[in-house]
């Protein structure tokens, strides 16, 4: 659920400005105003703060597996602005040498087919007046030259004349002359050598600081924290001798807000937010719920104030989602022996286990749960299968049924038909005794008729005819939503508002048969996982499943074959991980949450907290 908000002013003398910041962050509760201050000392916190990130992507670009992270604060004692200072002089200097070894580069591209000369011989002879000019010309252009020029050929490359003019008369027409470089080529090769070695160096260096990832990451959360409290203190109104600053705090907090300004002589004034404030989103959830959280947090949404809160909701839909567009039982047993192995991890080093982990066992055992209802395990026959994965299959959902993608496709609309439901009954719960209701009640009629018509156009219209009830659902609906979905209070004007959108009002009619057939995605992407699951299994009995012939033949053919199941299935699961993403997510923030009327137009409770790294205790 979405915890109720109280707005709060909070008054305080001038003189303690400094510090009541400071005891207000210790309760860790109060959601204050963000201000935008040209403050010297902000302005200094957030230059170290741009510093600190900076810092931290620097450190994590230079990851390298090859080389073992230094234990934190091994490579640089003392404070964190030190380490952070080093972090950027050794990545300016690694730009540097590649800035410089790019260039090196392009200049051995440049001379390398004029050979290994030295070019401080040509300024000693113009310095004793003798003038030698190299220069090419392409052949058949016009490499001609006059007679009274002299000139040593040159060994060029194909299709190009090279001279070496003596003199200072102009060079013929088509010739070009070379622009002599600042060094021999062999002097260019050798730095080039040693520059390298210096990249490789601070390279290494870098990735071996990544074990100081950690200290890093204290180190911004407490620039964080201090300009927060800055740019509250240098940016509070102020009057006479009296500052103020407004936020917002959970109502179920609000008591020990009250508690805080009485003993410290602070005026202030609760009250419930107005209808055009926004206040910020703090999403509460008991542990069987809030382990979708890391989804959300993944995906950065966050539900506005006056929105819902559909962790509950999308946990469920999500997780069937999720075990449909997998469909293969063997992959959610591998899940879940993962999910064991990192449950196993946390608690040896008595940490709870984190909620992704938690999410991951009840995603696994769906996925388990539809492989046994429909007798998917790896895509292998269901013949050769045990008899207690058997015995679980619903012969409607059966791999061995003819008709069980049909069957699918039926389950994937009903499912869609219930979801989108659900999202208008919501609505109708919300609006009611509003008249505007109706509306919702309307769509509810769009989205149970138009099933009947997706069961018609897209299954079988000889066994899902298209009754009469459901023709007058859709039309009954179509007009409920005409005439409500604008509802000021007044029947007639809100009719008519309704009639100057009839176009979008139509369309967004159409628009319920295309989110119930989109439900569809989930049976064809599973189909597609399934199709290469069996043709790398089918590879994998060609190469071994046929007579083993001679033994060396067949171990090469084992060989292969584990290396195939390994690649072709390890593939196949990072893709169908993807199409989780794409489609299993997309049902819910799209289609759900449209029909819901959601916008994930939120901002995220984040209230002053103390922050152990923070040194500054000034009180």
């Amino acid at each position: 659920m979405i915890a109720p908000m109280n707005k709060f002013v909070l008054v305080i003398l001038k003189k303690d400005r400094y510090k009541a910041p400071l005891q207000l962050r210790k309760l860790g509760i109060a959601h204050v105003e963000r201000f935008q201050t040209s403050d010297e000392s902000c302005a200094s916190l957030e230059a170290e703060l741009k510093k600190a990130s900076l810092a931290k992507a620097i450190l994590v670009s230079s990851k390298d597996k090859k080389i073992k992270p230094l234990a934190a604060g091994d490579s640089e004692p003392g404070n964190s602005g030190r380490r952070i200072e080093t972090i950027l002089q050794r990545q300016s200097e690694l730009q540097g040498i590649k800035d410089r070894l790019a260039g090196l580069r392009k200049e051995v591209e440049r001379i390398a087919s004029w050979g290994d000369f030295d070019p401080e011989l040509f300024r000693e002879l113009s310095a004793q007046g003798i003038a030698l000019h190299p220069a090419e010309a392409i052949t058949g252009a016009s490499s001609a030259t006059d007679k009274d020029l002299e000139y040593i050929r040159l060994l060029a490359p194909k299709k190009k004349n090279r001279r070496v003019f003596l003199g200072d008369a102009p060079l013929p027409d088509g010739w070009e002359e070379l622009r002599l470089p600042e060094q021999r080529l062999s002097v260019v090769l050798n730095t080039i050598k040693d520059l390298e070695k210096e990249s490789e160096r601070l390279q290494s260096e870098l990735s071996a600081r990544v074990g100081e990832i950690p200290l890093v990451d204290a180190e911004i959360r407490r620039l964080e924290a201090a300009l927060a409290i800055e740019r509250l203190r240098s940016g509070m109104p102020a009057q006479e001798e009296l500052c103020y600053f407004s936020g917002f705090v959970p109502v179920s907090e609000s008591d020990r807000l009250k508690s805080e300004a009485s003993a410290r002589s602070w005026g202030l004034l609760l009250d419930e937010p107005s209808a055009e404030e926004v206040p910020p989103t703090k999403v509460e959830n008991p542990p069987a719920i809030r382990i979708i959280q890391p989804v959300f947090d993944f995906l950065g949404t966050v539900p506005g104030y006056r929105e819902y809160d559909i962790s509950p909701s999308f946990l469920i839909f999500f997780s069937l989602f999720f075990a449909m567009i997998f469909g293969d039982g063997g992959y959610g047993f591998l899940m879940f022996a993962g999910a064991l192995l990192a449950a196993f991890a946390a608690r040896r080093k008595a940490r709870k286990v984190p909620d992704f982990v938690r999410l991951l066992f009840v995603l696994s055992s769906m996925t388990m749960l539809w492989g046994l209802v429909t007798g998917s395990w790896f895509a292998l026959p269901v013949k050769i299968l045990p008899g207690f994965l058997k015995m679980g299959i619903i012969p409607a959902f059966s791999a061995e049924n003819p008709e069980s993608g049909t069957n699918i496709k039926i389950f994937c609309f009903i499912i869609g038909a219930l979801q989108l439901s659900l999202a208008h009954l919501k609505n109708i719960k919300r609006d009611f005794p509003n008249p505007k209701f109706i509306a919702q009640v309307g769509s509810l009629a769009l989205v149970i008729g138009m099933f009947n018509a997706v069961l018609n156009l897209v299954v079988d219209a000889t066994r899902f005819p298209l009754t009469g009830a459901a023709l007058g659902l859709i039309g009954g609906g179509f007009l409920a939503v005409l005439a409500f979905g604008a509802w000021n209070g007044k029947f007639f004007s809100s009719l008519l508002e309704g009639l100057k959108g009839i176009i979008p009002t139509f369309l967004g009619t159409v628009s319920v048969f295309a989110d119930i057939v989109s439900y569809i995605r989930l049976w064809a992407v599973s189909l597609a996982g399934v199709a290469i699951s069996q043709t790398v299994n089918g590879m994998v009995f060609n190469l071994v499943g046929g007579p083993t012939g001679r033994i060396l033949a067949f171990v090469v053919g084992l060989v292969a074959a584990l290396g195939l199941i390994l690649a072709g299935h390890g593939l196949n699961f990072l893709m169908t991980v993807l199409s989780v993403l794409v489609h299993g997510v997309r049902l819910n923030m799209l289609e759900f949450s449209s029909h819901l009327g959601m916008e994930w137009s939120g901002y995220a409770y984040d209230p002053l907290r103390e922050n152990p790294e923070d040194t500054d205790t000034q009180e």
